[in-house]
């Protein structure tokens, strides 16, 4: 039998290379990385809340031959009614200006050139509390998880003369305080 050979200095050589090489893949190192995200407090009017809305829709009364009772209207979704979206838990104050036509938190005033008719929004059906701006402004401590709709309820006073045929409307605006 015979002895083995001693490797020769090639041999050595291959070896410890073979031997740094397979140490080197077994070693790992590591380190992180931060993910993050932003949310601010923030509302919109619509039903996205990705961009604010420029139109709510109109609030209509009707066609009406005369005005010998109040009219009351109560609006829907893109037709009057105020939808937001707003970041949950943000306080929110929802105010109603008195409209283009010289109106008040008496009384706001539809147009037909210089024709007025006399009308109110208000925040419940009962139409007992008028929907303005400071005080009669609507006002949310928490804003909920979800889009919520608003709902406006108009009544459209009476009156003892009969208007002018035509169309009257007002513009009122809608503003969204957090």
């Amino acid at each position: 039998m015979s002895q083995p050979r001693a490797p020769s200095l090639k041999g050595w050589i291959l070896m410890i290379g073979v031997m740094c090489l397979r140490d080197a893949m077994a070693s790992t190192t590591t380190d992180t990385f931060t993910v993050s995200a932003v949310i601010t407090s923030g509302c919109a009017l619509g039903t996205s809340s990705a961009t604010n809305t420029t139109d709510l829709g109109t609030l209509s009364f009707g066609t009406q031959a005369a005005l010998s009772d109040n009219v009351d209207a109560t609006s829907s979704a893109g037709a009057g009614s105020i939808v937001v979206t707003c970041t949950p838990g943000t306080a929110v104050t929802i105010s109603l200006d008195y409209g283009v036509n010289g109106g008040s938190a008496t009384k706001r005033y539809l147009s037909n050139g210089s024709q007025l008719l006399g009308y109110q929004l208000y925040q419940d059906a009962a139409h007992s509390t008028v929907w303005g701006n400071g005080s009669l402004a609507y006002s949310i401590s928490a804003f909920p998880q979800t889009t919520q709709t608003y709902p406006v309820y108009g009544r459209l006073f009476s009156s003892s003369t009969v208007p002018a045929a035509g169309t009257y409307t007002d513009t009122v605006t809608v503003t969204l305080a957090y």
